[in-house]
């Protein structure tokens, strides 16, 4: 049996609270809410994975027989691997560990102590171990990510086969639940690292120099480290064809239709106004000259008005296009509405034919039919 991975937590030398600046317990106050915040989080999601893998486990143990040579029980096995030596590392304790330490010894804590405030803390020793085992737990979250990855884009293959479908299932769900638990116990793992060393460089500012920075895993780098569809389920994606080498048959779009404009003032016929009774006449100068305005009656008034109007109209007329409107005549509209109502006077007329009533026999008079 391989040895476990799981590496003991130091014995803490703890040092008493009034030993320290009055200026530090502030600091450290935050720190111990952001452990406390933290080891309940990594407690909630370590148990949820520890049940996953407890069901891994089962399904692992009942199909090792019948699968083991197949290609998608090779990511079983990675996946069962990854997840015992996540567990082993019990990074749950190793948090608590930490908090408690500021408590005292092991030997001193009692449940009554721990409800009351801080009175010691630990050394570097301590400190220095969880910020190592944080970032190895971290670096092995990253990859165990990347695998089940793969493993659940492998179950999605086997799935299109229609073989084993509810065992395939079951593990991809299983996979996809596993990564999403690491996730979140990584996002854990990084703020217990960042409450480990703020507490550590108040505490002993020259240790913390020692410590290497924690490298931020790229969300982006890991989703694309692994391909999300393989070769074999992705399908080449066609290019757009332009609208002009998409067209199978001339519907006019490439035609240009040159359309002649006219002005406006054109297209308007010319409205002629006809002298209101309280405005006078106004007449060109030639009118002026034949009119005699000492013989001047109301005759003459409507022949000089109305040779105005058929000039202006003449010219109008021949310097724009008017356009033609057809009339319908009246005749054309009695007999198409003729038409309609003897049609409408058929269409009430026609009835349903009657069904014939069956004949019937004596012998449908005798049994009652």
């Amino acid at each position: 049996m391989p040895p476990r991975r799981h590496v003991p937590s130091p014995s803490p030398k703890c040092f008493p609270r009034y030993a320290l600046e009055p200026g530090l317990l502030p600091a450290v106050d935050a720190v111990l809410k952001q452990l406390k915040a933290c080891s309940r989080r990594l407690q909630a999601a370590l148990v949820s994975h520890r049940t996953e893998l407890q069901v891994l486990e089962r399904l692992y143990y009942k199909g090792k027989n019948q699968h083991r040579t197949a290609l998608f029980w090779q990511r079983v096995a990675e996946m069962r691997k990854l997840g015992e030596r996540l567990d082993e590392m019990h990074m749950d304790d190793v948090v608590e560990s930490l908090r408690l330490s500021y408590w005292g010894e092991p030997s001193v804590r009692t449940t009554k102590l721990l409800k009351g405030p801080w009175t010691h803390y630990p050394d570097a020793k301590l400190s220095l171990f969880v910020l190592e085992r944080c970032s190895a737990c971290c670096t092995l979250i990253d990859r165990s990510r990347e695998r089940l990855l793969s493993a659940y884009e492998s179950f999605t293959l086997m799935m299109q086969t229609g073989a084993f479908l509810q065992l395939v299932l079951t593990l991809a769900a299983i996979a996809s639940r596993m990564s999403l638990l690491l996730s979140e116990v990584r996002a854990v793992l990084q703020n217990t690292w960042f409450a480990s060393y703020t507490a550590l460089q108040t505490l002993q500012p020259s240790e913390a120099q020692k410590v290497r920075k924690f490298v931020k895993a790229n969300e982006e780098e890991l989703v694309g480290s692994t391909p999300i569809l393989s070769n074999t389920t992705s399908r080449a994606i066609s290019k757009v064809p332009a609208p002009a080498e998409a067209m199978d048959e001339d519907v006019g779009s490439a035609l240009v239709r040159t359309t002649t404009v006219h002005p406006q003032e054109d297209m308007i016929p010319a409205v002629v106004s006809l002298p209101s009774a309280n405005e006078p006449l106004s007449l060109d100068s030639d009118e002026k000259e034949r009119v005699d305005f000492t013989t001047f009656s109301l005759s003459s008034e409507l022949e000089v008005g109305r040779a105005t109007r058929v000039r202006h109209t003449a010219g109008s007329v021949t310097s724009s296009h008017v356009p033609t409107v057809t009339s319908v005549s009246t005749a054309e509209n009695t007999d198409n509405a003729a038409k309609r109502k003897k049609s409408d006077a058929e269409a009430v007329s026609v009835k349903p034919a009657k069904k014939k009533k069956k004949k019937r026999d004596e012998i449908d008079d005798i049994f009652g039919f």
